[in-house]
């Protein structure tokens, strides 16, 4: 497999949809895979048949149940036993395929409802050949994985922090969120996550992904002096808590402290005041940081994301108008994967309020 490529691309484009891709058959698996396990059961009429299947019996990222009752009907329902989530039901089917989105320590119940007459079903268990099964990880970083494939970013992200909630130790969700934060310039925060990761028993293609990522996080963080990187650090873990006071206090302390910020630092820094400020709902004050902002930012990206934040509060403060207009210059100048899908899905949004009040 190939390491991921830097540069104009995102971090996780190539290497995430490397592996998802040889995870991912042209064809359905029913057609290509091979059968797992196989059981033959003989019902009466109305009679129903219930079981369970576990990970360990099916070690793959995912897989089809298959149903086949030749010329007989029946009735099919398959339920996630973690939340009680209803992956599946139909009736008087005489083939069912059911495709399974699997990861570690998922079970399903399975029920099997025959209609009117005695009959016979075959049940297979179908995925991926067992010599070519990629690594299967958590269910939320296997859900993140596809999600991020499909463009959906923000489930993406929204599944390795979910995975992280469920297991603190989840090394990839870490590597994986990493990314994403690297793709905000949420430089320390990507950085201790992989710290961590790589400090774990990472192994196989995700450590090299790891390693490159810490690199290339090292790169993006040498032009700062550390007070700045400590200041940056700080103000974030406050605005992720909802602490803006405190985010404040220290955006503050440095543009008025003796720290010799170059441009890009100062752009940074009165951004991340903008945010506190919008936080505490100061908007205007936010409004005039981020526009003092925009002449120290040098970076079109930089810029992007300046611009962003400003939608997002016209938005909030309830100025459609303004807020259009500021998602689309961020738009213009390219955000990070991340910020772009969330600034295209408000720009959808936009539209829609703005047409039903016509």
């Amino acid at each position: 497999m190939t390491k991921a490529l830097y540069g104009s691309l995102p971090f996780l484009l190539l290497s995430v949809l490397g592996m998802l891709l040889v995870a991912t058959p042209a064809t359905s698996q029913s057609e290509r895979g091979e059968i797992w396990a196989h059981e033959d059961y003989s019902l009466e009429a109305r009679e129903s048949f219930q079981f369970a299947v576990r990970y360990e019996e099916i070690a793959v990222r995912r897989w089809t149940l298959v149903v086949d009752g030749g010329q007989r009907q029946c009735d099919l329902s398959v339920l996630r036993v973690e939340g009680e989530e209803l992956l599946y039901y139909e009736t008087k089917e005489t083939r069912h395929e059911v495709s399974i989105p699997w990861g570690e320590g998922e079970e399903i119940m399975v029920v099997i409802t025959n209609r009117d007459h005695a009959a016979a079903f075959q049940v297979s268990l179908v995925g991926p050949p067992r010599d070519a099964v990629p690594a299967s990880y958590s269910y939320d970083v296997n859900r993140a994985l596809e999600n991020f494939a499909a463009g959906k970013n923000l489930k993406a992200e929204e599944h390795c922090r979910r995975a992280l909630k469920r297991d603190g130790n989840d090394l990839v969700a870490k590597v994986l969120l990493a990314g994403f934060l690297r793709d905000q310039q949420f430089y320390g925060q990507a950085a201790t996550l992989v710290d961590e990761a790589l400090a774990g028993e990472l192994s196989g293609y995700m450590r090299d992904l790891a390693e490159d990522l810490r690199v290339e996080l090292i790169r993006l963080q040498e032009p700062l002096p550390e007070p700045v990187l400590r200041g940056v650090s700080h103000a974030m873990e406050y605005l992720d808590a909802g602490e803006g006071q405190k985010a404040l206090e220290v955006c503050d302390s440095i543009l008025e402290g003796k720290v010799d910020l170059d441009g890009p630092s100062r752009g940074r820094f009165l951004t991340l005041r903008g945010r506190a400020l919008g936080m505490l709902g100061r908007n205007f004050a936010a409004l005039d940081a981020y526009t003092r902002a925009l002449p120290f930012t040098r970076s079109k990206e930089g810029q992007a994301i300046v611009y962003y934040y400003m939608g997002s509060l016209y938005e909030q403060m309830g100025n459609p108008a303004q807020a259009r207009g500021a998602l689309a210059i961020a738009l213009e100048y390219g955000l990070p994967s991340g910020l772009d899908l969330q600034a295209r899905e408000a720009l959808k949004r936009l539209a829609a309020e703005m047409n039903q009040d016509r």
